[in-house]
């Protein structure tokens, strides 16, 4: 199954996850404790348990048919604040998604870059792109990697192509199968706009 959670942070790095994953991954459950023999020495004291800061480790928001993801995450010993607006494709009668999309960027500073996330039956050579009709030009993403939950392909997300999908009244995505067959499939842009000013106004 297609599932992914912060398909933007695994993508530009701090893996960021996969289909349900990215920065977003889940983090592994506890192993439980071994039961000590009769054998083992005197018990240790527990550790203590680490402080749970004021501040909430995740927030989502939805907006129209996209979310604003943010999650703090520890980059190089500093505590930082990661977020993302995603959308979800899916097709009707369908619990796998077609496909994922999310829009951030790492630090503030950084610009702007779009990933994608199709499934791993994707044709090679080939090139992704995201087509929002007479709103701008399409799209041309590159593929930077596969892994077995999707193929990751980014492009960067300019001021004047975050102008044109907030103009746009459609889009849809156009990529090439294993078997060399072209297919595309409509995404939302409902919702869009506001994520993306929720995403700014983030410290």
């Amino acid at each position: 199954m297609f599932v992914r959670k912060g398909l933007l942070f695994l993508a530009c790095g701090l893996l960021l996850s996969t289909p349900g994953g990215g920065v977003f991954a889940a983090s592994d459950k506890p192993k439980a404790s071994p039961t000590p023999s009769p054998e083992a020495g005197p018990k240790k004291e527990a550790a203590e348990p680490t402080p749970v800061s004021n501040d909430p480790q995740m927030t989502t928001a939805t907006f129209g048919d996209w979310i604003e993801r943010c999650q703090r995450v520890n980059v190089s010993g500093e505590s930082r604040r990661l977020c993302e607006v995603s959308l979800t494709v899916t097709a009707q009668g369908q619990n796998a998604p077609l496909a994922e999309l999310a829009i951030g960027h790492v630090k503030k500073s950084d610009p702007l870059r779009v990933t994608l996330v199709l499934p791993v039956n994707v044709g090679f050579p080939s090139a992704p792109k995201i087509d929002i009709g007479d709103a701008g030009d399409p799209m041309d993403l590159a593929w930077r990697q596969c892994v077995p939950a999707g193929c990751f392909a980014e492009a960067p997300f300019s001021g004047d192509t975050q102008r044109a999908w907030r103009e746009a009244k459609s889009a849809k995505i156009e990529s090439k199968a294993s078997n060399g067959q072209a297919f595309n499939f409509p995404i939302s842009l409902r919702g869009l706009p506001q994520a993306l000013d929720a995403m700014a106004k983030e410290p």
